[in-house]
């Protein structure tokens, strides 16, 4: 629309020119004034727009509740030349069912892979986590990680409601059908960079209407909170290996045949948990990864580790298997989420001088087909007098 406009007014600069006796070069610092004042404008994609690249089970375009709309069932559509990195998108939303479903959309998506995912739960309306933040790294999301990022709303099945995302640098501010944010994200957790577009109709099914773009830098979000929960003695830096089979993961932790690993740093996030998925891409015949953080004690004891995983762990201390967990999510019960904490502790038998803990992760499905909910570890020392810890 901004190139349009300035056309037009480039060639209405060149008549008034030729009546005035203007030279081209006073036109075209005008011209140069006038872009650098001229505000961000919205620029509407209408839904039957060319510029969506429809893919799916059920995509139409349709009047809907008196709206012109896109319907999408178990659907995307796709602006891939959005090229949007800040700025705000905003449009009308409407589900057509409270079945479990997550319709949403996708921002700054680099690749099918790695994007930044906001979507709504129409099955858990009312609750607390009815809408969520996640992002997606190396095919895996992050919710059991991140799940601060939840929010409240009731969702009316067949209605209209209005969504808007102002994305600044490094954080967002999401308003659902409100004048006051619904969602802040402190914290976009992905590496920032410009993308497409994606609307994603889930099994539910959804209508979109009256859709806009607006590039510009909305104000940032301030600072993210400091989690009161993180534990002393945190490990902030872990040895991470590349996905690999299972059984290969075992087989080198148990015999403590690490030197043939290659490892990457990984610092934790702000709220101390490693996002495993940083590393590579977690596939069913690689779903493991080796963690590793060296211990150095000044005498040989027991110590307390606390710690948390997702979704799967086996924990060794110098090449002996010592503890095997499952926190899957619905491994429990049915409500159970399988989200991420210092929820088990262990004493390690250590000895004088350098110890290696070594963790075996395994991602599954995390119940969401998407991949995964959360491939993480975390750890900490409560009583660090006379360790050393060091990735």
């Amino acid at each position: 629309m901004v190139a349009s406009i300035l056309k037009r007014d480039l060639a209405s600069h060149r008549v008034r020119a030729l009546q005035r006796g203007k030279t081209m070069r006073q036109i075209l610092i005008a011209l140069g004034f006038c872009a650098l004042a001229a505000p961000a404008f919205a620029a509407p994609v209408p839904m039957d727009s060319p510029r969506w690249e429809l893919l799916g089970a059920e995509t139409r375009v349709e009047t809907f509740q008196g709206q012109q709309a896109l319907y999408l069932r178990g659907a995307i559509a796709t602006l891939a030349d959005a090229n949007f990195d800040t700025g705000v998108i905003e449009f009308d939303m409407a589900i057509t069912s409270n079945a479990q479903s997550f319709p949403g959309i996708y921002f700054r998506g680099v690749d099918e892979n790695n994007y930044e995912h906001f979507y709504i739960r129409p099955h858990q309306s009312g609750n607390p986590d009815s809408m969520q933040y996640t992002p997606v790294i190396n095919g895996n999301t992050a919710w059991q990680i991140h799940s601060q990022y939840n929010a409240r709303m009731r969702f009316r099945v067949n209605e209209w409601f209005h969504v808007r995302l102002e994305v600044a640098e490094d954080s967002a501010r999401i308003f659902v059908d409100s004048n006051e944010p619904s969602m802040i994200v402190y914290d976009l957790k992905r590496d920032r960079a410009a993308g497409y577009i994606q609307l994603r109709g889930s099994l539910g099914g959804m209508y979109v209407a009256n859709f806009s773009v607006t590039p510009g830098s909305p104000a940032a979000a301030p600072a993210e909170p400091v989690p009161e929960n993180i534990p002393a003695g945190l490990v902030r830096t872990w040895q991470v290996s590349a996905p690999m089979a299972e059984a290969d993961a075992f087989a080198a932790a148990s015999a403590n045949r690490l030197n043939n690993v290659s490892w990457t740093a990984l610092p934790v996030e702000t709220n101390g948990l490693a996002n495993l998925a940083r590393v590579g891409v977690r596939t069913n015949e690689a779903p493991t990864v080796l963690t590793r953080v060296s211990v150095r004690s000044d005498r040989a004891r027991s110590v307390p580790m606390r710690f948390g995983f997702s979704d799967k762990v086996r924990v060794y201390v110098n090449g002996t298997l010592l503890y095997s967990g499952d926190d899957t999510q619905n491994s429990r019960d049915y409500r159970f989420l399988g989200t991420i904490g210092w929820w088990d502790a262990l004493q390690l038998p250590l000895r004088r001088g350098n110890n290696e803990i070594v963790f075996a992760v395994s991602e599954g499905g995390g119940g969401n087909a998407i991949g995964g909910g959360g491939w993480s570890a975390t750890a900490a020392f409560p009583e660090m007098a006379g360790l050393t810890v060091a990735p």
